[in-house]
């Protein structure tokens, strides 16, 4: 197997380069031609940005190609080691190896296209998502992003973007949507599909959808089921759930119930309802427009100056800020993971250790 593919992979490789100069060239050209629909032109700052720099044979995560691209040999000769037949071991290298190729393929287009909106002051884009999508890449769907904010998505989620100036133009375009826009149109039977029967039904209840949804990071299971019954989302300094049960029930909390964990108990309606409002998936009303002045009861430092502006820095430069801040707090006798407590030097060492670590990556949370 491994032969067969080192006597092809050259002729593949050249052509798969060849492949991502052109999606980067797409990518660009369908920037330009988008702002100019929307009667809008941005001369790119640093010159016109050239395609073959996407094609120089690497993938979009930094590998090069005669790697990535040998991943799916390494998945063809373990699935034969471990006894499956040897034809269908080859067609499910083959469904890699495809899957692979199309999603670096998008990759490209997508970083090709960031680079065009980077180029062009004041241009930011707007989330468009396929129908098809995972609830965590659907929520983010029709919502306007500056230039600096990283677009992620799963694999298996064709994301793309639609570049625009400013989000007061998105708005009159009528690309800013809400996500309980697409949750509504969809049946009770799609709506438990996409979501997950708990997660939907929650959602149905009053939940809101975005705690609902990233109540999923964080998530542990409890005892010997499959049931993820709490999560730490939301539970952090700022997390919402964690100030709604401080300030609204006067408690404090450590790990939150999930949407599948409260339906698990089986309880009745009025006792369901209550335990999505105390842990924080039922907001409060006006709660958004609380927000920021609890938040502000919590700072260990003067963010004043941060308040009502545009943000400038990207999610790995806050991270080492972040981090930074912590280690310098915990210097001055502050308590960054819990203001009421002392400072000791376990809190020291580990606001020292997360300050190195982030620095080592320069904040990205992925190195490869």
């Amino acid at each position: 197997v491994r032969d067969s593919w080192n006597r092809t992979n050259a002729d593949f490789l050249t052509l798969f380069a060849t492949l991502q100069t052109r999606a980067a060239a797409d990518a660009m050209d369908s920037s330009t031609l988008m702002l100019a629909e929307q009667s809008d032109y941005i001369q790119p700052d640093g010159g016109i940005a050239n395609p073959l720099a996407f094609g120089t044979g690497f993938a979009p995560s930094g590998i090069d190609l005669e790697s990535y691209f040998g991943i799916p040999v390494t998945h063809t000769l373990s699935a034969i080691k471990s006894g499956m037949d040897e034809s269908d071991a080859m067609q499910a290298g083959r469904a890699t190896l495809r899957q692979m190729a199309m999603q670096a393929i998008e990759d490209t287009s997508i970083s090709a296209m960031g680079v065009s909106i980077t180029q062009r002051a004041g241009v930011g884009y707007v989330r468009v998502e396929s129908p098809d999508c995972c609830p965590r890449c659907a929520i983010l769907a029709g919502k306007y992003f500056r230039h600096n904010n990283d677009f992620l998505r799963h694999p298996k989620c064709h994301g793309r973007t639609i570049p625009c100036k400013g989000k007061e133009k998105a708005e009159k375009q009528g690309w800013i949507t809400s996500p309980m826009d697409r949750f509504n149109n969809m049946s009770e039977e799609e709506q438990d599909k996409v979501f997950g029967h708990a997660d939907a039904q929650a959602i149905r209840d009053g939940a809101d959808i975005y705690q609902v949804v990233n109540a999923h990071r964080g998530m542990r299971p409890i005892g010997h089921g499959n049931v993820h019954m709490t999560t730490s989302e939301g539970t952090g300094r700022y997390g919402w759930s964690r100030m709604i049960r401080k300030y609204q029930y006067g408690q404090q909390q450590h790990r939150r119930l999930t949407p599948e964990g409260i339906y698990s108990f089986n309880l009745p309606r009025e006792q369901t309802i209550e335990l999505l409002k105390r842990e924080g998936y039922i907001l409060p009303d006006n709660w958004r427009t609380q927000v920021p002045a609890l938040r502000r009861q919590q700072w260990l430092h003067n963010n004043e100056w941060r308040q009502g502006r545009h943000e400038e820095q990207t999610a790995a430069q806050k991270r080492l800020q972040n981090a930074r801040l912590r280690y310098e707090a915990a210097l001055a006798g502050r308590n960054p993971y819990q203001p009421d407590s002392p400072v000791t030097p376990d809190v020291l060492a580990r606001a020292e250790n997360s300050y190195r670590r982030w620095l080592a990556s320069n904040g990205e949370v992925y190195t490869k």
